[in-house]
């Protein structure tokens, strides 16, 4: 029996597929995508099995690529096209090709080639951040990785074939493959193994990389003040100030605690950190721990939790206190732009949720 959802979009389908009758599409585009993607069994193309990593989805896909012969002009060389461009997305872009022969996070020396597309020219087409590149990484992409990304596998070393830059550790980012990002003019591609998952992760993890000054620095973010907290600086300066830009090291414990689930929506993971009430806050006052700008950053927008949707966690509903504010890609967060955040959370997010309810699954 095929899934109750369409394999392509998540939506509800109207077809099952007719060759293997074990997935189910909605449309005819997803139809066509869709029997890209089939066992290889079910098509009369030969394909190789790679990994998609999915813009809009945490989890890594397995998916089998087309991959017919042709042979080289004016040679009876044959070789395997590649069609890795409608695995890109919408509209069907041009592909750039990153070649890792090499795992520098283990040290480690493939003895193959993991191949990885990404959409060309993603930081200006419209895509949005890719979630599984971020969720495998721990939201740590010191790149800004968008749309798409495809793992493929390639049995020798492209190094061979095609140099590398000289004293780079980062392998040679090609230009456009052939037009509409359809060929790959190699022989020998192969099925992904799960190994090259692991090697895949790892580049994205350190591609882009900032110097080890830039790493080892002070990270600038933002204290959120509770009601206590904020009347307590009244009363001391005569300021009536909600917030305050703030440093933290490298080893500060705010960067072991995961992204609150809209920052990833967004594509730019924020992390709250608690910090110890104080004994100088007015504890005649019930209030004084209340900290409502935290308390609507931590909404709960995953429709499978039903019984917090739209609203936050008990924790961060009372006795919230003061907290840290930052991003976990340690990149500086300043008080304008986290007063932003906030102020969206509250009177847009918060609203827009309120009048919506989570989907649930019909069987």
């Amino acid at each position: 029996m095929a899934p109750q959802k369409c394999l392509i979009c998540k939506k509800s389908p109207t077809n099952d597929c007719k060759s293997c009758k074990s997935t189910a599409y909605c449309t005819k585009a997803c139809h066509r995508q869709e029997i890209l993607e089939t066992s290889s069994s079910t098509q009369k193309t030969p394909s190789k099995l790679g990994i998609l990593l999915p813009t809009d989805d945490p989890d890594p896909q397995l998916v089998w690529i087309p991959c017919p012969k042709a042979k080289v002009p004016g040679s009876s060389t044959r070789f395997d096209k590649l069609l890795v461009a409608p695995f890109l997305g919408e509209p069907i872009p041009g592909a750039e090709r990153f070649n890792v022969a090499k795992n520098d996070v283990r040290d480690s020396n493939l003895g193959h080639t993991v191949v990885i597309y990404a959409r060309d020219n993603w930081l200006n087409d419209g895509s949005k951040p890719n979630q599984a590149a971020l969720t495998l990484t721990n939201w740590e992409l010191p790149y800004d990785w968008r749309g798409n990304i495809l793992i493929t596998s390639y049995k020798g070393s492209l190094s061979e074939i095609l140099p590398q830059r000289t004293g780079n550790s980062v392998p040679m980012m090609l230009g456009l493959v052939e037009e509409g990002g359809q060929l790959e003019p190699f022989k020998d591609f192969r099925d992904v193994a799960l190994g090259d998952l692991r090697t895949a992760v790892d580049y994205l993890s350190r591609y882009g990389s900032r110097a080890k000054e830039d790493i080892d620095r002070n990270v600038k973010g933002v204290l959120v003040r509770c009601e206590g907290e904020i009347d307590l600086h009244r009363r001391v300066t005569g300021k009536q100030e909600k917030s305050v830009e703030v440093e933290v090291a490298k080893d500060h414990p705010i960067w072991k605690n995961s992204p609150t689930e809209f920052s990833k929506v967004m594509g730019v993971p924020l992390l709250v950190h608690k910090l110890l009430p104080s004994p100088r806050w007015d504890d005649t006052d019930p209030a004084r721990s209340d900290n409502q700008p935290v308390t609507f950053l931590n909404l709960t927008i995953d429709p499978k939790n039903t019984h917090w949707w739209s609203v936050a966690p008990p924790e961060w509903q009372s006795d919230v206190g003061n907290i840290l504010f930052f991003r976990k890609d340690r990149k500086d967060l300043c008080q304008e732009q986290a007063c932003v955040l906030a102020e969206y959370m509250q009177f847009r997010v918060s609203e827009a949720l309120s009048n919506t309810a989570p989907a649930t699954n019909v069987n």
